[in-house]
């Protein structure tokens, strides 16, 4: 059984990822490839997002937490250095929402298999919140920036005119 800790990180990020496909499933009609540009700013694809948000979660809570991460050939294009381009005309919503559905199942098996002690150790990505680089805190901080870009995914909505409640 998995420790408590464990359990309410997977669980909060599963509420999360339940809203992340239901913003996704609203959009399936609008062209996942558009760019809006508001301001003088381009905003990212609908599809950028989705392949973005896979890659995030494979690198933040499999591979910096010290679990196997998923080879998926199109992930190393959506990293945090990425330009919002689609790196391949032939890149597809259905192969990004299966890359995202793959990820997320090997990620929230990994996650509930850490222990207590596990959490307080340094994540082995090195990365830091203040001076906390712990994997509870790589952890959290998947969960807040999938969520940010789920609100991203309801302002698109939005500019699809697409209505959410």
């Amino acid at each position: 059984m998995p420790n408590t800790e464990a359990k309410i990180l997977a669980d909060t990020f599963q509420k999360v990822r339940d809203l992340t496909r239901w913003y996704f499933s609203l959009l399936k009609e609008a062209d996942p490839n558009h760019t809006w540009e508001i301001n003088g700013t381009r905003l990212n694809s609908i599809l950028w997002i989705a392949s973005h948000v896979a890659w995030a979660e494979n690198n933040l809570i499999l591979e910096g937490t010290g679990g196997k991460g998923v080879e998926i050939d199109w992930l190393p294009h959506y990293n945090i250095r990425s330009t919002g381009a689609i790196h391949d005309a032939k890149h597809d919503m259905k192969a990004a929402l299966n890359g995202l559905k793959l990820v997320h199942e090997k990620a929230m098996e990994h996650l509930l298999s850490l222990s207590d002690e596990a959490m307080e150790m340094e994540n082995i990505a090195g990365t830091a919140f203040g001076k906390d680089k712990t994997n509870r805190i790589l952890i959290q901080h998947a969960i807040r920036h999938e969520a940010m870009h789920t609100g991203h995914l309801s302002w698109l909505c939005k500019i699809n005119g697409i209505k959410t409640i």
